[in-house]
């Protein structure tokens, strides 16, 4: 992975069975020289960081398996905790709401000879927009570091 992506997503395509697949996974998280942790459920798995190495930007690696002509196909999310992606999403919605009615507002004003103040709430969501976009790249860079350990982890699992 060359540059920062919101939620970057790469593909596998191993010669076991999906079963097989989950099972590995589940092997190699049980050893105790494994810091890794996870959940493992039916067609599913995420993959984490070790607890002490966790902080709030760490990410989590989220696996769809299913079955593929050469074997299983592993598709991969890396993204953040549920509760980071909640926000952000939250925060995108909120600016999006807040553009639309200033936009509304504004134009109303506008079409009533007013003046158009309602045009500056546009220019306040785009940079809240902006702004949130940033933060969840400085995030990902903190994280950087974990994302290539839990693909390497996978990679090196799925052999």
């Amino acid at each position: 992975m060359k540059r920062i992506q919101l939620r970057p997503r790469f593909s596998l395509v191993v010669p076991f069975t999906s079963e097989e697949v989950l099972e590995i996974i589940r092997i190699q998280l049980a050893k105790p020289e494994i810091e890794f942790t996870g959940k493992i459920l039916s067609g599913f798995a995420i993959l984490r960081i070790p607890e002490k190495e966790q902080h709030y930007w760490s990410p989590e690696l989220s696996l769809d398996v299913e079955d593929h002509e050469n074997g299983t196909l592993v598709r991969c999310i890396l993204g953040p905790k549920p509760a980071v992606w909640t926000m952000f999403a939250s925060f995108y919605g909120l600016s999006i709401f807040i553009g639309v009615m200033g936009l509304m507002f504004g134009l109303s004003q506008w079409s009533l000879g007013l003046t158009p103040y309602g045009f500056w709430a546009v220019l306040i969501s785009i940079l809240f927009s902006v702004v949130a976009y940033g933060i969840a790249v400085a995030g990902q860079k903190l994280g950087y570091d974990q994302i290539g350990q839990l693909r390497s982890f996978l990679e090196h699992t799925l052999k």
